[in-house]
């Protein structure tokens, strides 16, 4: 269990091996065998005790932003679990144990993107050709996927896999948008286009929480399997994002699909550029799309992953 302390003016307090939280509106009492972290992002009062039982137990006890973007977190200064889980994670990234986890991320990116695309086709009576194309592409990719085995070069053959997906995957999706918000192909920094900006948006919106779950679930958001190393950028960050995509993608999809998107929605950044940005409007209706939609599922999804690398590191403790 993940607890979250939202409300301001909150306490989080001991009573012998259990977090009494407690606001105005309601005091509850939970053992901490059922918690696996503490997110703190409103302003609140912990007791010296609180965070004791938080050390004890290894139970991550983070400060976040009120967005939900960790600031900080409270570690035992004696070598632990947590220690030895994080030295395993760097020792490992490029082992045997390093290439199971990305193919593991690679094959949850590229089942989530089947899903979202036989979804697609399903509702259509005549679904268009490159659905079919990249449904195709897809099941060969992951049948090939199963029989790429460990070698120096096993990235560069995930990478090659997934780059052929992704170009069939997302000429897929624009070929099934109304045609007012059709584009041609994908666009990050700036997006050219509204679709790309609701993408982008989102995104932006899921590696926060997803870089959440990770600092909880005590390994390091700067060292990945998957992602090469890159000095001040969260490479399992970067990994487990790619489990969640098709997750944001079905929450975009769906609101330009279902007309819900507006012209007030986006702003064209008069310059150079000309990136496409969400307005306010745009974006106070994305975030109550994603909180509703789409952030428990990308939480629950990212925070089993975790569980995932934990357990392959923790057999070579």
């Amino acid at each position: 269990m993940i607890i979250e302390i939202l409300t301001h003016g909150s306490t989080l307090k001991r009573n012998h091996d259990s977090f009494v939280i407690q606001n105005k509106e309601e005091k509850s009492e939970i053992p901490a065998e059922k918690v696996d972290a503490i997110i703190i992002s409103s302003n609140s009062l912990i007791s010296t005790q609180a965070v004791r039982l938080c050390i004890e137990k290894q139970i991550q006890l983070v400060i976040s932003t009120w967005s939900g973007k960790p600031i900080a977190r409270m570690w035992s200064s004696s070598p632990g679990k947590s220690t030895e889980l994080r030295r395993n994670q760097y020792l490992n990234q490029d082992t045997v144990i390093g290439y199971e986890i990305s193919m593991n991320i690679l094959s949850k990116k590229l089942s989530g993107q089947k899903r979202l695309l036989l979804d697609l086709k399903n509702n259509r009576k005549l679904p268009p050709v490159k659905l079919e194309a990249a449904i195709l592409t897809i099941n060969n990719s992951l049948k090939n996927l199963d029989a790429i085995e460990y070698t120096n070069g096993y990235k560069a053959t995930f990478l090659g896999l997934e780059g052929a997906c992704a170009a069939n995957y997302f000429q897929a999706i624009f070929s099934i948008l109304p045609k007012k918000w059709s584009t041609a192909k994908r666009s990050q920094h700036p997006a050219h286009d509204a679709f790309n900006a609701t993408l982008n948006y989102l995104y932006g919106m899921a590696y926060s929480d997803v870089e959440k779950i990770i600092i909880l679930s005590g390994l390091d958001p700067n060292a990945g399997f998957y992602h090469s190393d890159s000095y001040g950028k969260p490479t399992l960050s970067f990994d487990i994002i790619e489990i969640i995509r098709p997750v944001v993608d079905r929450i975009i999809v769906t609101a330009f699909t279902k007309k819900m998107v507006n012209d007030n929605w986006f702003e064209k950044q008069d310059d150079v550029t000309n990136g496409i940005f969400l307005s306010k409007e745009g974006r106070k209706f994305l975030i109550s799309s994603y909180v509703e939609n789409g952030r428990k599922t990308i939480e629950t999804t990212s925070w089993d992953f975790c569980k995932i690398i934990i357990e392959k590191l923790v057999t070579r403790i």
